[in-house]
């Protein structure tokens, strides 16, 4: 049996992450007053809930992953996985969110559910069939396209509404997805470390353009 140096600063990042999640799903607004509904759509999805939760469960996965001497096979697979899911997940699924809170479109949802479907499972997708080492940076293009569309969306949702915090997000989220693996070879640090710190600023970020979408919708409604 080999054993490995556990990963205290990556543990760190994980542990981090996992506080900064607990602080995003208590500042998260679920639901509305019945006076300040105008329709429960988007209470019936609670898309940001679930990337919290998913986030929260990576996070506590991370740090067993990284605290472990020797993990298993089986265990080092789960938390590759769950690392794909924490790249590809977070912009369709606050998209999405952000789509439902400010009603936008003519009532029908299948437009909308299809950018969903096709913007996470073509990356996992592609990200499971080249796997390999030598194949990565083929499913690194699609999930690069992927990602420009995501934030393409995310900055016309966001400035077709006012949502400052949302073109903050875009614009940051930008630059850390095409800075980071730069960073990460330039100054010899890992990669997952970097990546899981800028999960942390996606979530603040996000809650706050949660916030600023519901505070919309609450106008809209007194109007």
């Amino acid at each position: 049996m080999t054993f490995t140096q556990p990963s205290i600063p990556t543990c760190l990042a994980h542990l981090i992450l996992a506080g900064v999640t607990g602080w995003s799903l208590k500042h998260l607004p679920i639901g509305h007053e019945s006076s300040h509904s105008t329709t429960s759509g988007d209470d019936l999805v609670p898309l940001m809930l679930v990337l919290l939760v998913f986030l929260l469960g990576h996070s506590l996965l991370g740090i067993f992953r990284h605290s472990h001497p020797d993990p298993h096979k089986n265990l080092r697979k789960m938390y590759e996985l769950s690392v794909m899911l924490a790249m590809i997940l977070p912009l369709p699924l606050l998209n999405t969110q952000l789509y439902l809170k400010y009603q936008l479109g003519n009532g029908s949802h299948l437009p909308l559910y299809s950018y969903l479907s096709m913007s996470t499972f073509l990356p996992f997708l592609t990200g499971c069939l080249y796997s390999e080492l030598s194949q990565r940076h083929k499913s690194q293009y699609v999930t690069t396209v992927v990602t420009v569309v995501n934030l393409t969306v995310l900055l016309w949702i966001s400035a077709f509404n006012e949502n400052y915090w949302g073109i903050g997000l875009a614009v940051s989220y930008g630059m850390k997805y095409f800075t980071l693996p730069r960073l990460a070879d330039r100054y010899n640090v890992p990669f997952v470390d970097l990546h899981t710190y800028g999960l942390g600023f996606f979530e603040i970020f996000a809650i706050n353009v949660i916030i600023d979408a519901d505070l919309y919708r609450t106008e809209l409604v007194i109007q």
